[in-house]
């Protein structure tokens, strides 16, 4: 039964499109025209930070809604989103339980799955890097030693 991480692909287009717009135009009206088009955004704020000051914002932060905050024009710009939750896990037991997914906003037919942040590993076994004994005590220095050795587990499944 594994876990899986799933996302609402209207609710992240919504995002994308949010933030296609602001790159383009940063004003009142199209923050306003935004957050009145998503129903998934409840706050945005557009900041300049040469400046510092508020370009522009609307909304009302929900405070059960994630705050995620993106850079835009080069990184001159900095856009905060209050938006619904829109990633969520799930343990699947079989095929049909993946076809009864949900997201938080209601939808159901346009979810997918996406690369799990915390069931991710990368193989390091082949290059590991060694630790620096450096600022140990001189006299455990000559005491300690770090092998070559990379136990079975953590081998490349090739050299096992």
């Amino acid at each position: 039964m594994p876990l899986y991480e799933y996302e609402c692909v209207r609710c992240r287009s919504n995002i994308e499109y949010t933030l296609k717009q602001l790159e383009k135009k940063a004003n009142k009206k199209v923050v306003t025209d935004l957050v009145k088009k998503h129903d998934n955004i409840h706050y945005i704020g557009v900041f300049d930070l040469n400046d510092k000051n508020i370009l522009a914002e609307h909304g009302k932060k929900n405070s059960k809604s994630l705050n995620m905050d993106f850079y835009i024009n080069d990184g001159s710009k900095m856009v905060l989103v209050n938006v619904d939750k829109f990633r969520f896990s799930e343990l699947i037991f079989d095929e049909a339980d993946e076809k009864k997914l949900k997201c938080y906003c209601g939808e159901t037919k346009n979810i997918e799955r996406v690369v799990s942040s915390f069931a991710y590993t990368h193989d390091l076994s082949t290059n590991m890097p060694k630790p620096d004994l450096g600022n140990l005590p001189p006299e455990l220095r000559g005491k300690t030693f770090i092998g070559d050795y990379i136990e079975e587990k953590d081998r490349p499944k090739a050299n096992r």
